[in-house]
């Protein structure tokens, strides 16, 4: 069998779609090296794959002053994955692999043209990991703008374009243009959601296989009895912000005055970082509050799900047929949110508007009309029936894997 390479970047949103297809590779007997950074190491060797750790580099994100939240030029993206991603780690990546072989080279989507440059210079087919959407179109024609009147763009395409330039120098290769960094580069791009979820999906060539999100059982998650759920009320609600954007206290306090007196059972997600101290007394009696609860098995049990909708939180609602009340923040959240509400399964709300009257008056419309329910079982039908990992593992190995 083959020897793999598979590099993505450390966030939980990039690794978690990974693992069940790492581990699927691993079962049908392919050796994989895992290069992630040290926080994934415990996750990640449950697969039984191979882990190496590269290092952050903090002062270079700290120099990028980049802030997900504050998105001002869809260039502050390309900006990140240059400087802040293909510069620092593909040196290290390479170093740390020089006396190796391998067959195949998987790579996270944030990595674009460092991925190329990675199978450029080790000789081997590629293939991206796409956990997110996959772009259609170039992202300054895809990222909203935001208050960009006091932005230097100008002064940002050159320090980009001296930055290619002197990347391309160092591993002899062609210098990109600059819209084309954030490309999704490889022979093969496996995009984990369906073809009906995916915007503009016609505009794919058949290198883009869709296969559905990637879910499996997390061993690292905590206990939860499930008989909570429904031993007071008859419906559910789970509200997560994700795993980075969990400290807002004053959505929180929103969501507390909200739904205080709704009937149903909220699950609330707030982080494990996220110390709730300060608003233990204004929790209401309806709500578990905790750090960190298994997601996917309460999701099973939600009739509706508040959250961030970043895409892989909204994957997993809607393999679990759970419609959505979405509040996006940064990155791609917009974009996903668009889509599930144009499919009819979901309401965004402005988190720049949010009262309690508007959070509560969403919900009790996705949690009453049958229309949602219905509308995210049938997104839920196409990301069970595009095969999982296991549709993704025996594509790969079809195309790149030796046969013994």
């Amino acid at each position: 069998m083959a020897r793999v390479l598979y590099v993505t970047i450390p966030a939980e949103g990039h690794v978690n779609p990974t693992l069940g297809l790492v581990k699927q590779l691993v079962d049908n007997g392919e050796e994989v090296v895992y290069m992630c950074s040290e926080e994934y190491r415990a996750r990640l060797a449950q697969t039984g794959a191979q882990f190496r750790a590269y290092q952050l580099d903090e002062q270079v994100f700290r120099e990028l002053g980049f802030n997900p939240t504050e998105l001002k030029h869809p260039l502050q993206f390309t900006d990140f994955m240059l400087r802040g991603i293909i510069e620092p780690h593909i040196p290290e990546i390479l170093r740390q692999i020089e006396h190796d072989s391998f067959d195949y080279l998987i790579f996270d989507s944030l990595f674009g043209w460092g991925g190329a440059i990675l199978g450029e210079k080790l000789g081997i087919p590629t293939i991206c990991s796409v956990t997110n959407l996959a772009f259609a179109e170039p992202l300054s024609k895809i990222v909203e703008v935001f208050d960009a009147d006091d932005f230097d763009v100008e002064a940002l395409y050159e320090r980009l374009t001296m930055t290619a330039q002197s990347i391309a120098k160092e591993y002899n290769v062609a210098v990109p243009a600059i819209e084309d960094i954030t490309r999704q580069y490889g022979q093969l791009k496996v995009v984990f959601t369906s073809r009906d979820f995916q915007p503009d999906a016609d505009k794919l060539d058949d290198s883009y296989i869709f296969t559905g999100p990637s879910i499996t059982p997390r061993l690292d998650v905590p206990s939860f009895p499930p008989e909570q759920l429904r031993s007071q009320y008859d419906q559910v609600v789970y509200i997560s912000m994700g795993s980075i954007l969990t400290k807002d206290m004053e959505f929180y306090k929103l969501c507390f005055e909200a739904f205080r007196d709704v009937q149903a059972q909220f699950v609330l997600s707030c982080g494990k970082d996220t110390n709730m101290d300060s608003l233990s007394d204004r929790i209401p009696s309806n709500f578990i509050v905790e750090p960190y609860v298994p997601q996917l098995e309460v999701l099973q049990q939600a009739d509706a799900f508040i959250t961030h909708a970043g895409m892989n939180s909204t994957s997993e609602g809607l393999y679990y047929d759970v419609p959505l009340v979405m509040i996006p923040l940064s990155s791609d959240q917009p974009i996903v949110a668009k889509r599930v509400e144009e499919l009819g399964a979901g309401i965004i709300l402005d988190r720049s508007q949010l009262t309690p009257a508007a959070l509560k008056s969403a919900l009790l419309q996705v949690l009453n009309e049958s229309a949602y329910k219905e509308h995210a079982q049938q997104i839920g039908d196409s990301l069970r029936n595009a095969g999982g990992y296991k549709e993704a593992a025996s594509r790969i190995m079809s195309l790149f894997s030796k046969v013994n």
